[in-house]
């Protein structure tokens, strides 16, 4: 019998040569655009998630910048604030006007009623009750360590005459 030769269909490889070092991955870096588009998101939704997610930046490198950027973290309190404002005025809203509740027979729907939030509306009325009754005026912050200081010991004394029996 005669032997075949077997013929490689293609080159034999050269050895592998060493893998090359890994380089360290670009850091993701925040331009003016992304701090403006995050905060913008922040401010619309008061969603943290969402904002970081809609610049395409990760959440480490968020919280980095916020803890490294005092004028960052300070922006991003702004739109926090901002943003729950603007929840807290759809839920009052909601609260007053009602929702627009489908209604159903028989598979069909024949008409809608408004309801409304008995529950959503007292928590809203308890949190505002001493701003809207004018039993505890909006103070404003104070920026000085001893106003701080001074504050405090004042509570501190209010309370203590309140567990006393002495207020």
């Amino acid at each position: 019998m005669t032997e075949k030769k077997v013929i490689p269909l293609r080159a034999p490889r050269a050895p592998a040569a060493k893998p090359a070092a890994k380089t360290k991955a670009k850091r993701e870096s925040w331009t003016t655009e992304k701090k403006q588009d995050f905060l913008a998101n922040l401010a619309a939704t008061a969603n943290v998630r969402a904002s970081i997610r809609a610049t395409g930046m990760s959440e480490s490198a968020v919280y980095r910048l916020r803890q490294r950027s005092p004028e960052f973290r300070a922006q991003w309190g702004v739109a926090l604030r901002e943003g729950y404002a603007r929840l807290e005025l759809m839920l009052l809203e909601r609260a007053m006007n009602g929702t627009k509740k489908p209604v159903f027979h028989a598979g069909q729907q024949i008409g809608q009623i408004i309801e409304y939030s008995d529950r959503l509306a007292l928590t809203l009325l308890s949190v505002h009750r001493d701003t809207v009754m004018g039993e505890a005026p909006a103070r404003e912050k104070p920026s000085h360590p001893e106003e701080v200081r001074k504050r405090i010991l004042e509570k501190l004394a209010e309370m203590n005459g309140r567990l006393t029996g002495d207020a």
